[in-house]
């Protein structure tokens, strides 16, 4: 008798740790499959309209595009564009389609295939992302000095 109530105590032990384990197996796979639809989403569905920039977004940007993002060594101090980067002033976009503000953070965020633009550069964070694009279409808008 007393083996058959071990036995009993057993399956439920090995029960109770499977349901445990798979509880947190599914728990982890709900949540990675979030965060990667998270970081999947479209430009479009994370860019604010260029009505929500503020100057606080573009001060931002510029800081990043001359520090972290290290943009200004492809691009020039004053967006001029060098050797390797094109301008970003004003100028006949060829990967941000009409210097569209929601194109500027693809490229950003996606970098450009055969070129050097990689996607996030220098690490920066999708925010980061946004607040360069910011500074860059201002600029390219004629809205802020490079």
């Amino acid at each position: 008798m007393r083996d058959a109530t071990n036995d009993r105590r057993s399956v439920r032990a090995v029960f109770v740790v499977a349901v445990l384990v798979a509880s947190v197996v599914f728990g982890l796979t709900a949540e990675l499959a979030a965060s990667a639809s998270a970081q999947t989403a479209a430009p479009h569905d994370i860019v604010p309209d260029t009505a929500a920039i503020t100057p606080a977004m573009v001060e931002l940007g510029r800081a990043i595009f001359h520090g972290k993002g290290s943009c200004f060594a492809c691009h020039g101090t004053a967006l001029e564009g060098t050797q390797v980067a094109p301008t970003l002033k004003t100028h006949a976009w060829r990967d941000a389609k009409k210097g569209e503000y929601a194109a500027i953070f693809g490229v950003i965020t996606k970098g450009v295939s055969g070129t050097v633009m990689v996607a996030f550069p220098g690490g920066i964070s999708k925010s980061e992302a946004l607040s360069v694009a910011s500074y860059v279409w201002e600029v390219g808008q004629l809205k802020a000095k490079p």
